[in-house]
């Protein structure tokens, strides 16, 4: 699964089916299991990072892990290392970078699924008044509404703002094909500023 992150930042959450094979006890070696970490991440998103260190040796034992460090683009990601299977020698490992991966450069987490089988979308909150712009609201429905039914309605219109609470709802208005038809935009969450929205359009035209 990759994220978005800032520019020369790694994105990578799980790197799997690294594995190799070796001698004696079952015990990977901390500097081995770095390598194995950086060449995991440079196969997946194309380049390695600057340096992987790890705190300590890993037992070939399935479900062992170690904490790593990356260090790259100037930050640093903790990680850990698991192992996943062994097979004989050959120990399968898998690498999951710390969800905070890229937290601070602005990049916001999706917005959860929605229960509601009608389109979802999110937008920001004006701290100031406590709410979503209604053209920001209109905005987002005729994104949510286009990505559902693959194009966008004629015009989709809201006569006032979103209160940015769970649970506030509005009445908003599209055109479609020269035909009306109510829509109910309810603010499903509120996290962090972002205001998750369900758009919710009447079965009949008349609003």
């Amino acid at each position: 699964m990759v994220t978005g992150a800032a520019a020369g930042t790694l994105a990578l959450f799980f790197v799997s089916g690294c594995s190799f094979s070796f001698g004696g006890d079952l015990v990977v070696k901390k500097e081995e299991v770095a390598k194995q970490a950086s060449a995991g991440l440079e196969k997946q998103v194309g380049r390695a990072p600057e340096d992987v260190t790890c705190e300590d040796d890993l037992k070939g034992k399935v479900g062992e892990s170690v904490r790593c460090t990356i260090t790259d683009g100037g930050k640093k990601l903790g990680m850990t290392a698991t192992v996943k299977s062994v097979d004989g020698k050959k120990v399968n490992m898998d690498f999951k970078v710390d969800d905070n991966a890229g937290a601070g450069d602005g990049a916001s987490p999706d917005p959860q699924p929605s229960d509601s089988a009608q389109p979802s979308d999110s937008a920001g909150a004006d701290s100031a008044s406590g709410s979503v712009d209604k053209a920001e609201v209109a905005r987002q429905g005729k994104a949510a509404l286009a990505a559902q039914v693959g194009k966008q309605p004629d015009a989709f219109s809201c006569p006032e703002n979103l209160p940015a609470k769970a649970g506030a709802t509005i009445r908003c208005q599209l055109a479609d094909s020269g035909k009306q038809y109510g829509v109910t935009v309810t603010a499903k969450s509120v996290v962090g500023g972002k205001v998750n929205m369900d758009f919710k359009v009447d079965e009949t035209p008349g609003g």
